[in-house]
C-alpha cells in the first residue's frame, strides 16, 4: 500500500460522474463496492497507526484495563444474581398449612375442649390473617441457617397457634368432627363522629 493514498477523487461527485451512465441496480453495487474499499483502507492505515502506538507500556496498560473491566462485569454479574429473590417454599399459605403447619403441630383435637380447630381454617378471616403472617414470616426467616427457625417458633408460630386453639379464639364453636361453624360473628361497631377520625387517604 502507498503511503501518500489519498481518497481525492472518491468523493461523493467523483463516484456519481463515474457511475452515471450506467444503471441504477449497477451503480449501486458499484457504490457499494467503493465503500467497502474505503473502509478496508480505513481499517488498514488504522491497524498501522496502532501498532506504531503500541509500545510495550501500553500494551500493558490496555491489558490491565482489560482485566479490570471483566473482573468489574464479573463481580457485577455475582451481585445481580445474589440480589435475586428466592423461590419460595411453599406456594400458597394453603400449601403452607396442609403440608408444613399441620404436619408440624401435631395435636390432639378431637374431644379436647381447651384446644380447637377448624378443618376449614380458610372460611375464618382472623385464621386466615394469623397463617398468612405465619406463613410469610416462615419464608423470610428460613432463610436465615443459624436462629432464623427458633425465632420463627417463638415468636411467630407459638405466638398464632396459641390463639388460634384457644378454646375461646376463631374455632371454639368449630369441632374436628362435626366441621366448621358460623356462630362467631364480627364484633359490634358504631360509627365514629364523622369529623374524628379523617381519611387519611385523602391527605
Amino acid at each position: 500500500m502507498s503511503e501518500d493514498f489519498s481518497f481525492d477523487g472518491l468523493d461523493d461527485t467523483a463516484t456519481e460522474a463515474a457511475t452515471g451512465s450506467l444503471s441504477e441496480p449497477m451503480q449501486a453495487r458499484v457504490q457499494a463496492g467503493v465503500d467497502r474499499r474505503l473502509s478496508a483502507e480505513v481499517d488498514a492505515i488504522a491497524a498501522a497507526q496502532f501498532e506504531e502506538l503500541l509500545t510495550p507500556e501500553l500494551h500493558h496498560q490496555l491489558a490491565e484495563a482489560t482485566r479490570a473491566r471483566m473482573e468489574a462485569e464479573l463481580d457485577a454479574a455475582i451481585d445481580a444474581a445474589s440480589n435475586e429473590p428466592e423461590p419460595l417454599k411453599f406456594g400458597s399459605v394453603e400449601e403452607f398449612v396442609r403440608d408444613h403447619l399441620a404436619v408440624l403441630y401435631r395435636r390432639e383435637v378431637e374431644d379436647v375442649p381447651y384446644r380447637c380447630w377448624c378443618p376449614q381454617w380458610w372460611r375464618h378471616a382472623e385464621a386466615v390473617a394469623r397463617l398468612e403472617a405465619l406463613w410469610r414470616s416462615f419464608e423470610h426467616l428460613r432463610k436465615d441457617p443459624h436462629t432464623g427457625m427458633s425465632v420463627w417458633l417463638r415468636d411467630h408460630a407459638d405466638h398464632h397457634m396459641e390463639k388460634l386453639f384457644a378454646s375461646d379464639g376463631p374455632f371454639q364453636n368449630c369441632d374436628t368432627r362435626t366441621g366448621h361453624s358460623d356462630r362467631l360473628h364480627a364484633l359490634p361497631v358504631d360509627p365514629a363522629p364523622p369529623a374524628m377520625f379523617p381519611d387519611q387517604r385523602q391527605r
